[in-house]
């Protein structure tokens, strides 16, 4: 898996060289090349060729991936990459605290099984969009009324 360059690592008031950087992003010097053969300003009439650190970190910023935000009754499929809907408009909602849950819900195009956090004080509006099913969670060994009794170590005392 490629790893992101990171554009904090560059200086906005200083040039670099290919090479320093290549080594400032931590990526291969055939990379920025590259990078300026697709479009990064650079000073290539003289050898070393300079790249400007702010044009460098401006081409960063323009290659990130712009945030998809969800709708509120949308959750983020990572197997389609986008906010999708539900299937069938149903989503189950597992209330974690007095505040909050988790939402659960199959994607409509792939039926890749999707999760999101939810404030439950949102929940009336959820209901008027999609169909919402309350699933109990599970007890907490601390708060259960019959704890596992550990007969073992009774014996080996």
């Amino acid at each position: 898996m490629s790893r992101r360059p990171n554009g904090r690592a560059i200086k906005k008031h200083r040039s670099y060289t290919v090479d320093e950087a290549a080594r400032a992003l931590k990526a291969s010097k055939g990379t920025v090349r590259r990078w300026v053969k697709n479009g990064l300003p650079a000073l290539t009439d003289q050898r070393p060729a300079l790249i400007m650190g702010s044009e460098l970190i401006a081409f960063l910023d323009g290659r990130k991936k712009k945030s998809q935000p969800c709708q509120l009754h949308q959750a983020f499929c990572f197997s389609c990459h986008a906010p999708r809907d539900p299937a069938f408009a149903d989503v189950e909602v597992r209330p974690l605290t007095t505040t909050g849950g988790m939402m659960r819900a199959l994607c409509g195009r792939c039926a890749t099984v999707m999760h999101k956090r939810l404030s439950l004080a949102r929940m009336p509006e959820l209901r008027a969009l999609v169909t919402v099913s309350i699933v109990q969670g599970d007890e907490r060994i601390g708060e259960s009324r019959s704890p596992c009794p550990n007969d073992h170590l009774e014996t080996m005392r």
